[in-house]
């Protein structure tokens, strides 16, 4: 719409209002008029305003949402793997130091996890008889091993007292154990001593893990395990785990760290795809805003097209048209930007959330990159209704032809 403002600089007795039309015009593009008009146009055509508004609001909403998340999605999904299970495994370089009885071989180690605040489990493997049968017994923390291994599957409960026992699917099928029974673990250095254990739940793990009896403690104090080794949770994949191993090595440790290249590639895997269909589903978002403000636009000049022609018979530039639009397309970019940045965090908090059960980190950064972007299309589908605008003939449109 063109302000009445602008006709009131013309004579009303003057036969011809473009003569020094372009001068006029031109003064008022360069003063205070251009900002008026630019808001009674997007009042005046208030419907396409308002679909144009809510479609790059949208897109600006999901800009925001997948930049913020790319950029915390991540930590907190890596964070939330790796309660899931261990991605490493520490063990001495040598077995020789610990049948030596050295005690300090883990300190170091048990120094650094409790400064990185790591998840970890000891264990402590010995091969004992039950029921005549040589069977590996792993002592370890109930609370530590319960960190590690939730996703082992427990028929019964996992055992808590120092006389309570966990039993691995294979060992309960060999020795037709059930929980609630009670077992006798013979020391193979001493056959004569029997401690026994009440078995409270039955295993099923998918490894190893199967295939051993799981205590809180040694059946004797004076028992020296034949292994000891741990299950680590360390953030940061492989770069933690090198972080940790140069970390142990200045310290002059005999434990070194060996990633689970299976689980590290897993997860690798997964964060890799869900960038992939992130970057697929911004990418069709972009496209669709691109189209529907495109064809709005379009109608848009279409029914101002009387409008922009009565702006060139008064003496508008083509250049003075073309900034005019796309400052039109620019404030409303600037606007849909603003509220989508705004309306995409609280998304991301809700999603990661309700997913992570952790609060999303506000991402900075996600502000400029949405204005970008939102302006880019902007810019990019204000060049659509620039290009029809300019192919109106003033005195065709004028006529109504």
């Amino acid at each position: 719409m063109i302000p009445r403002e602008v006709f009131s600089f013309f004579p009303r007795d003057h036969p011809d209002p473009t003569n020094g039309g372009r001068k006029i015009f031109g003064h008022l593009i360069g003063e205070e008029m251009i900002g008026k008009m630019v808001r009674e146009s997007l009042l005046e055509n208030i419907r396409v305003t308002g679909w144009t508004l809510v479609a790059l609001t949208t897109s600006a909403a999901l800009v925001a949402m997948f930049v913020t998340m790319s950029f915390d999605l991540e930590r907190k999904m890596t964070r939330t793997l790796r309660k899931l299970g261990p991605n490493a495994v520490a063990s001495p370089h040598f077995l020789s130091a610990e049948r030596e009885g050295n005690l300090d071989l883990w300190k170091e180690f048990e120094d650094l996890v409790n400064r990185e605040n790591m998840a970890a489990a000891k264990l402590s493997l010995e091969v004992v008889t039950v029921r005549g049968k040589p069977i590996v017994l792993a002592m370890s923390d109930p609370g530590e091993l319960a960190r590690m291994t939730p996703y082992w599957f427990v028929s019964g409960d996992r055992a808590r007292a120092g006389s309570e026992c966990l039993v691995g699917k294979r060992v309960a099928r060999l020795l037709t154990l059930e929980p609630g029974m009670s077992i006798g673990v013979h020391s193979t250095s001493d056959s004569n001593e029997v401690t026994h254990y009440t078995i409270t739940g039955i295993i099923v793990s998918g490894d190893e893990h199967e295939d051993r009896i799981f205590v809180p403690q040694l059946p004797s104090p004076s028992l020296k395990p034949r292994l000891t080794y741990a299950l680590l949770s360390v953030p940061g994949g492989e770069e933690g785990i090198e972080r940790l191993n140069a970390a142990l090595h200045k310290a002059q440790s005999a434990i070194e760290i060996k990633p689970l290249r299976e689980i590290l590639h897993g997860e690798k895997s997964t964060l890799e795809k869900m960038d992939l269909l992130s970057s697929i589903a911004l990418l069709a978002v972009l496209v669709l805003t691109v189209l529907g403000v495109s064809s709005a636009l379009l109608s848009r000049v279409v029914e101002r097209r009387k409008e922009f022609a009565l702006l060139q018979a008064i003496g508008a530039t083509k250049r003075s048209l073309i900034g005019f639009l796309l400052l039109e397309g620019v404030v409303m970019g600037a606007a849909a930007s603003i509220g989508g940045f705004i309306l995409g965090t609280l998304i991301s908090e809700i999603m990661v959330r309700q997913i992570f059960h952790v609060s999303v980190t506000p991402q900075v950064i996600a502000f400029p990159i949405t204005c970008m972007i939102i302006l880019g299309v902007t810019l990019l589908t204000s060049s659509a209704g620039v290009i029809r605008a300019l192919k109106i003939e003033p005195a065709l449109a004028l006529r109504g032809e």
